[in-house]
């Protein structure tokens, strides 16, 4: 997976995570999975920035990229 494909994941994940947070009662393992997905797609973002000396975080990438 690409930064883009990265940073277009961990905000689809963030979305879910906070519907997640919103839905009554809480699902906890849904919650928990999308966590750690989050977890892992994040890690993975930031060894590809240090690994590709990118200098933009992931929020400038994902602005750039829906012009």
């Amino acid at each position: 997976m690409n930064v883009e494909q990265l940073v277009g994941r961990c905000l689809r994940l963030q979305q879910e995570l906070s519907n997640a947070y919103r839905a009554q009662p809480w699902h906890s393992a849904r919650i928990d999975r999308l966590a750690d997905d989050l977890a892992a797609a994040e890690l993975e973002l930031a060894r590809l920035r240090s690994a590709g000396g990118l200098s933009r975080g992931p929020d400038a990438v994902a602005r750039s990229s829906s012009h």
